[in-house]
């Protein structure tokens, strides 16, 4: 399977997977077969960066005021509700934290400590525009308020507003020009727009100025992992884990890395310490699913997206996910109802459509199929995919005409894609069609010189009218490449054949 490489962005990037079927055409005594390009679509989830929030708790804080031994004085003055509120946060009692911090501005309209504060702990919570609002209101109290425009510089780019999240660190750094964090906030606003070189030189800057910033070297690992250096990532997180073993992301970062770089089992070591480390790290679950599938472990894979749909039962992608992998193990009921879950919750989700199109089309379903594919065309009338698989289905249930609609319309829009001609082709042979059958197998061998059926077709169609020569030159052909691509039951097929027509 071949796994794209995840961007540091609120999408959600996918992966591939074909599959093929076959569908036998009989001409004369021989066996022709066609491929059916099924693609199974695997989301992944969402990937982060370091989620760096400067947060400025008051240093001179005191400690609360003790009536006796044991007792401590009930709030009265906004600096004591401010205490309670940081005294509940560091209890991670947040909706305590807020209601404390509430009371402090009630009493202190301008406790621009408690506006700053109280942000944060919304946007712990969540609540970005109400941690904007607060971090907009402790700059309106003091303009010149560095901790405020940092802080409401990461809020704005956790809500993906990045030429404000931008505006905000710059108007920081004009107050505190040499501060890491912001080199870090910059270098990730770079990295989400695309320009990793950019950010690379941020987090340059950033560990220049610290550093012992793990947050920096996780950071530019990520970018140079986008940037195909995946030597240089991993040796960013080792950096990472060294200055601080207990950071999850780094763990989680190296495994992407590893991954990356075809070690599945290095990075599934990777994912598990994340995980034991931060149990809700949502992008750990979806990575080391991804490599438990590539190393055949499906049932660890299937754990995975079953804890992430415990973790969040809306989560379109792991439902996907799972639906693969049912499908793949024959368990076509689940894969069925995976796929429909997550088209009710992503109506728009082509890749469902078609991969249940084709899950109902090997149950022999073909109506349910070709009303997938057909949606899957609807929703996206550029997707070849879909053409190629609804045309299979019209082949099987002899409508060839649709079947050869279905591959002009595919043609026109992927002229490169072999299997579109190879499929016409065997459609034009059912309707003897030959001259046409022997342009569309031409066609798909010199797009594909390694297409093995191809060949054994073409060889078949030269058999057919006799030109001797031609067809035990093809046949031995995909003989040879059979033979090469380890499929023994198409090598045996093909000499069985150049021993009839000897």
């Amino acid at each position: 399977m071949a796994i794209l490489t995840m961007k540091i962005s609120n999408q959600k990037t996918l992966t591939y997977r074909s599959w093929m079927y076959e569908i036998p055409i009989l001409i004369f005594t021989f066996l022709l077969s066609a491929i059916s390009m099924l693609h199974s679509e695997a989301a992944l989830a969402i990937d982060k960066q370091s989620a760096l929030s400067p947060n400025r708790q008051v240093a001179t804080t005191p400690s609360p005021v003790r009536l006796a031994k044991g007792i401590v004085r009930a709030p009265q003055s906004a600096n004591d509700y401010f205490r309670e509120a940081m005294r509940r946060y560091r209890n991670k009692d947040t909706t305590g934290a807020i209601a404390y911090f509430d009371r402090a501005i009630q009493l202190q309209p301008n406790f621009i400590d408690a506006y700053n504060n109280r942000g944060i702990v919304k946007g712990v919570m969540g609540n970005k525009l109400g941690a904007i609002a607060d971090y907009t209101r402790a700059i309106a109290i003091d303009p010149k308020f560095f901790p405020a425009y940092a802080n409401r510089g990461f809020a704005r780019l956790s809500a993906g507003d990045r030429p404000g999240a931008m505006s905000d660190m710059e108007a920081a750094g004009n107050i505190k020009p040499n501060d890491p964090q912001l080199s870090i906030g910059k270098g990730m606003i770079l990295a989400q727009t695309g320009d990793k070189q950019g950010a690379i030189v941020s987090y340059n800057k950033a560990i220049k100025l610290q550093p012992g910033s793990s947050d920096a070297y996780y950071n530019r690992g990520l970018a140079k992992l986008d940037l195909g250096d995946k030597q240089g990532a991993i040796a960013d997180q080792n950096m990472a884990i060294e200055i601080q073993p207990t950071y999850a992301n780094a763990y989680y970062g190296r495994g992407k890395a590893k991954g990356a770089a075809g070690n599945y089992q290095a990075a599934i070591a990777d994912y598990d310490r994340a995980i034991a480390l931060k149990p809700s790290l949502y992008n750990a679950y979806f990575s080391r699913a991804i490599a438990r599938r590539e190393v055949g472990d499906r049932a660890g894979a299937t754990n995975d997206y079953n804890k992430i749909i415990s973790l969040n039962s809306k989560e379109t992608t792991a439902y996907f996910n799972r639906a693969v992998i049912f499908a793949e193990t024959g368990d076509r009921t689940n894969a069925i109802a995976d796929y429909t879950i997550a088209i009710g919750l992503n109506p728009q989700l082509v890749e469902a459509y078609n991969n249940r199109g084709a899950v109902h089309s090997m149950a022999g379903n073909r109506q349910a199929a070709i009303a997938d594919y057909t949606n899957a065309i609807r929703l996206k009338p550029s997707y070849t995919v879909a053409y190629l698989n609804r045309g299979i289905v019209y082949y099987s249930t002899r409508e060839y005409d649709k079947a050869i609609q279905d591959y002009d319309r595919a043609i026109a829009i992927e002229p490169g894609n072999a299997e579109l001609y190879f499929n016409r082709g065997l459609v034009q042979v059912q309707l003897q069609n030959y001259p046409l059958a022997m342009t569309d197998y031409n066609r798909a061998i010199s797009l594909q010189p390694n297409h093995a059926l191809a060949y054994s077709n073409r060889g078949l169609l030269y058999a057919q009218q006799q030109v001797t020569l031609a067809a035990t030159q093809d046949l031995k052909m995909a003989a040879k490449l059979f033979q090469s691509q380890n499929n023994s039951a198409g090598y045996e097929s093909v000499l069985r054949k150049l021993a009839q027509i000897k």
